[in-house]
């Protein structure tokens, strides 16, 4: 099939335009994400940075002592993706190390909101994320929510 030369010029306007509309779909679906503790952590709310210096591996315990245990999700998961580059400036397959050394940070992988919260609110010094609409469904009186990321 051959196309007109007048439509030959409009291609790259229509993926343009296709392009745009991809964009703005993916933000329209980008949700606020909520960062939680555990409800006993004596935590008040956290900025940004600190949360990234604790999924980077830079910060390892809690004001108290107490060992930071992280939470992510799997490595497909949209939440992870938008949490990855929103607060890490990384994709969601990157691995941290910590820092002067060959070991790589660990964290506990869960695969739903649920689990998430579940584990957070159980293990004491825990910090995870969960989409901030789901935890509102779920009900948060398990843990406390340090930081909402728009």
């Amino acid at each position: 099939m051959s196309l007109s030369p007048h439509t030959r010029h409009r291609w790259p306007e229509v993926l343009a335009s296709a392009a745009a509309i991809w964009l703005c779909a993916a933000f329209a679906h980008a949700e606020s994400i909520a960062v939680i503790v555990n409800k006993n952590n004596s935590s008040e709310p956290l900025r940004e940075v600190a949360v990234a210096s604790m999924y980077h591996g830079e910060t390892i315990h809690w004001p108290n002592g107490e060992r930071i245990k992280l939470v992510n999700r799997e490595i497909s998961a949209p939440i992870r993706k938008q949490f990855y580059g929103h607060v890490l400036n990384a994709a969601s397959d990157e691995v941290f190390y910590r820092q002067g050394t060959p070991i790589p940070v660990q964290s506990v992988i869960e695969r739903s909101d649920e689990t998430v919260v579940s584990f957070v609110a159980t293990i004491e010094g825990a910090i995870g994320y969960v989409s901030l609409s789901h935890l509102k469904k779920i009900g948060s009186s398990q843990v406390k929510v340090v930081l909402i990321i728009e």
